[in-house]
């Protein structure tokens, strides 16, 4: 149930701050969750991140006033901390595709967001399968990508990294140094304090100076075996353990998660084996840089 609280907290928080300027980080501080996972809870959740709601939520109080008469478009604007009128006006049509003079004659067009609430509900959908497996600790080489708090929404970041890899032939040349089992392509999903770390690498007992080096330590995983669009397919099981699962198995929403893929990796196949462990003990990431 931690989750569904932190993001109705995380609601209260954007609802209380709507004539502040947005920052994830400061809502990720008072909901106690790191940016990454707060963004992506939030997200599987609410279906739109923290930032589009806070933001979706000014442009409807603002519409609202417009729309009262209550005040000139001056004082609006600078109520929801616009530096001049064209800024405001500029951003509220971008939003609503509207412009702040248009309201009255086109209420019908706006984009109004209500306040949002957390509420629980039961579903037919047959779960996705995990199992829970204790697994030894790992010794892993390979290429680190940092990705700052305000880029945490991106939900390609993975996908992204893995097709540069793929570009600049780096997947082929890990694959050379996987010399022990398991013989996969991992993919470390490690939040930070104002981020996240994405390290991609495979098993070794070789450590070639041009590559970072990190270690898996031993420690029990509920592991998912996902087939999908790899663009699509981590993402879709997410939003199936958030809403469906968060309250059964516990997993740790502040620590690592694990990506196994195969080398051969195609952004056109529909039916990417994937896997997905997900840590449910308290053991931390282990890195030369931490």
């Amino acid at each position: 149930m931690d989750v569904i609280k932190q993001i109705q907290q995380a609601i209260v928080y954007i609802e209380d701050h709507l004539l502040e300027p947005f920052h994830l980080q400061s809502l990720s501080d008072y909901v106690g969750l790191s940016p990454y996972h707060l963004d992506q809870s939030f997200k599987m959740i609410v279906g739109q991140s923290p930032t589009e709601y806070a933001r979706a939520r000014r442009m409807t109080l603002a519409a609202k006033e417009i729309i009262s008469g209550s005040s000139r478009l001056v004082d609006v604007a600078k109520k929801y901390n616009y530096t001049n009128t064209n800024e405001f006006a500029n951003d509220f049509s971008d939003f609503h595709g509207v412009s702040p003079i248009q309201v009255n004659t086109k209420r019908d067009e706006l984009k109004m967001q209500a306040r949002l609430y957390i509420k629980l509900t039961t579903t037919e959908k047959p779960p996705n399968a995990y199992r829970l497996e204790d697994t030894q600790g790992i010794s892993l080489v390979g290429y680190a990508q940092f990705v700052d708090s305000d880029d945490l929404e991106n939900p390609f970041k993975v996908p992204d990294f893995l097709e540069d890899l793929l570009n600049e032939g780096k997947i082929i040349e890990l694959q050379r140094y996987n010399d022990i089992s398991p013989h996969d392509l991992f993919v470390v999903n490690c939040p930070l304090d104002e981020g996240m770390e994405i390290f991609v690498g495979v098993p070794s007992e070789r450590y070639p100076a041009h590559l970072e080096s990190r270690f898996l330590p031993e420690r029990q995983y509920a592991k998912f075996n996902l087939q999908g669009e790899l663009d699509y397919v981590v993402n879709e099981a997410w939003y199936y353990i958030e809403t469906s699962l968060q309250m059964t198995l516990p997993y740790e929403r502040n620590s690592l998660y694990v990506e196994i893929y195969p080398f051969d990796i195609s952004f056109d196949d529909p039916f990417t084996k994937v896997q997905l462990w997900m840590p449910v003990d308290q053991e931390q990431y282990l890195t030369d840089d931490y």
